[in-house]
């Protein structure tokens, strides 16, 4: 796997442990990244992490990301004009979806980001600790408004969690369902969704080291997330 020297162009916190993060890369990537392929992002001396591409415009290259680990923390600490690297676009892309509906949990949303950059219309519901982080992320990404929200702290939009939203929903059989999110709520969503007799997706995460298939960290009921996903059958999590 190639990596491509990237200039922090600003990486900017939106909400507590929320990022934004834009890098300019020295050389266009080879492959253009679609939704919701990821990067292994290189952070000199510390870490590779898998970031979702939140959009990619010529060499500008945006990331939305949240500090979880040592890795995520040394890379909010980059500032404008440090040196990272990205690695080529990794995953397969799903584009082709008829009536999406995006059910989404905290940072998970970085890949429907890049999926607004290419839909016209599509709906969803994208639950939040904090209606702070809901609020500032439409603000940068005024599409996002496409979508209802579901705020723990119950600043904005219905209070609670995703999941206690459920049986609201009024899916259409031509409706394709994309969820992604912490796993317990990928499952709700999953087992939730087993009878409705529609399409159903997850953008699946998990722990991803190489991103070339060979280590093997990334399996997912015998699939290689970043060989065959991210996006995988809904029916592995029932």
């Amino acid at each position: 796997m190639s990596y491509i020297p990237s200039v922090v162009v600003s990486n900017e916190q939106v909400s507590e442990n929320y990022y934004i993060l834009k890098v300019r890369t020295l050389r266009k990537l080879v492959k253009k990244p679609l939704p919701p392929q990821f990067s292994m992002v290189w952070i000199p001396g510390v870490d590779l992490v898998p970031l979702s591409y939140a959009d990619c415009s010529n060499r500008l290259v945006t990331f939305f990301y949240k500090v979880v680990g040592e890795g995520t923390k040394n890379l909010s600490l980059r500032k404008p004009g440090d040196i990272i690297a990205i690695s080529e676009p990794v995953g397969k892309f799903f584009t082709d979806i008829e009536n999406p509906v995006f059910l989404v949990g905290g940072t998970s949303i970085a890949p429907i980001i890049h999926y607004s950059k290419y839909l016209e219309n599509f709906s969803g519901v994208w639950g939040v600790k904090s209606g702070a982080l809901a609020e500032s992320l439409i603000e940068k990404f005024p599409k996002l408004k496409h979508l209802s929200i579901v705020s723990e702290d119950c600043t904005i939009g219905f209070c609670g969690k995703l999941t206690d939203h459920l049986d609201k929903l009024r899916l259409s059989s031509n409706t394709t369902v994309l969820t992604a999110g912490p796993p317990e709520m990928v499952k709700a969503v999953c087992r939730w969704i087993k009878n409705l007799g529609v399409r159903s997706y997850v953008i699946a995460e998990t722990i991803v080291k190489c991103g070339l298939g060979v280590c093997g960290s990334c399996v997912i009921n015998n699939s290689l997330l970043c060989r065959d996903g991210p996006v995988v059958d809904c029916s592995v999590f029932w």
